[in-house]
């Protein structure tokens, strides 16, 4: 398109057309075949993205998303807050399950810097498209929720490993990808595109870019089972999404329901992070869903055992004969009951366990470093969504179930 052509068209026009061009320049760096390639150069693509952050600042015209709240400028601190919460509710469950491991990114000094190198350069690029494309809408268009909708599932879509997801073959592997990765990162964008609809684009770099300096930096990474990481992915950008929209954006409202609103936010926001600990075994007592009929009738398939968690010597030697306990075979947890307390010369104890519906006793014993607590209660049915998705899990060689 030559320079006269270009006055021709309406400024309106311009707007949309750069818009689309600054987004193809966000798709382009994702197509598989492009991306695997530019993993050689990181700092070949950093380069990249410094040239679309320099052209945007002083080439192309800028653009303002038009909302006027006072309260926007509090959405760095909301950014800064919400990466924080983020990285602890991952965090501090993994320091109490011993769920860490060793960082597969460099994390020696030159290492940071080129991750650093890499990482900021990436997230500013893109949410800074991701505020002019908004705008532009806003600017331009009729249906603007419908456009800032259709960028938000583009800015998901790039972030999506395809070659991975095209090789699931089963229902269940679908299930899993989709929610340890591909609906976080739908929450993700949502909480983003809020950021930057609101806040702008600082907001959003704050918050995206704290959690992942985070994960590429720092030594050792939570690691968490995916159902618990997934959970903690989609619900905490949603519920943070929907406290920044009402309490911050609100038009009408007193200040006393601002108050209460602020107030029954902190307490579901609190009562979910409890949960979500309360699930992985952060608290004394946690919850184990039961896969199998071995422990019939006292305990179902697709009930809820709570246990007690077994944290000293001391709970090891009052267990008995006739306690059902929880304890770890492999990678598999078994729920069986004591069937004698067994003691070598040496005065070290181990357990015969066997589950009440089973014919014989389980053919290994159980070990005190093995038992991870006692059950003190059963809670009926409500495991059968976890019993339908690891239905098809081995029983452990040396447990016996029918």
């Amino acid at each position: 398109m030559n320079p006269n052509d270009m006055k021709k068209i309406s400024l309106e026009k311009r707007y949309i057309i750069y818009a689309s061009i600054l987004l193809l320049c966000v798709i382009i760096p994702a197509l598989p075949y492009i991306k695997v390639k530019t993993l050689e150069m990181p700092f070949i693509v950093s380069l990249y993205w410094c040239i679309l952050i320099g052209i945007m600042l002083f080439i192309l015209p800028w653009l303002y998303i038009p909302v006027k709240n006072p309260a926007s400028r509090y959405l760095v601190g909301y950014g800064l807050s919400g990466g924080i919460i983020f990285i602890a509710l991952k965090f501090v469950p993994a320091v109490f399950m011993k769920k860490l491991g060793a960082s597969p990114y460099d994390t020696s000094i030159p290492g940071i810097f080129v991750n650093a190198l890499t990482i900021i350069p990436a997230i500013t690029a893109k949410e800074m498209i991701r505020y002019y494309s908004f705008a532009s809408a806003c600017k331009t268009l009729k249906y603007k929720r419908t456009a800032i909708f259709l960028i938000t599932i583009i800015m998901c879509l790039v972030e999506i490993n395809f070659g991975n997801l095209l090789a699931i073959k089963e229902f269940k592997e679908l299930f899993i990808y989709s929610t340890q990765i591909l609906l976080p990162i739908a929450a993700k964008n949502i909480l983003m595109s809020v950021f930057v609809f609101y806040g702008g684009v600082l907001s959003s770099v704050v918050y995206i870019g704290i959690i992942q300096i985070f994960e590429k930096c720092f030594p050792v990474l939570p690691e968490l089972s995916w159902l618990l990481d997934g959970a903690i992915g989609i619900a905490f950008p949603i519920v943070y999404a929907m406290f920044i929209s009402d309490h911050v954006f609100a038009t009408v409202r007193k200040r006393s329901e601002d108050k209460k609103s602020d107030v029954m936010y902190l307490i579901s926001l609190l009562a979910a992070t409890a949960f979500t600990w309360f699930c992985v075994g952060v608290f004394p007592v946690y919850p184990s869903v039961i896969l199998t009929g071995s422990m019939e009738p006292l305990i179902m398939p697709g009930d809820v055992v709570l246990v007690h968690k077994i944290s000293n010597e001391d709970e090891i030697y009052e267990l008995s004969k006739g306690d059902i306990i929880n304890f770890k075979r492999g990678n598999i947890i078994i729920t069986h009951r004591i069937k004698e307390v067994l003691k070598d010369e040496a005065g070290n104890l181990s357990f015969e366990t066997k589950g009440d519906n089973n014919n014989a006793i389980d053919e290994e014993k159980v070990q005190p470093n093995d038992i991870k607590g006692i059950v003190i209660k059963v809670v009926p049915k409500i495991g059968l969504p976890t019993l339908i998705l690891k239905g098809q899990d081995k029983i452990p060689e040396g447990v016996i179930d029918n």
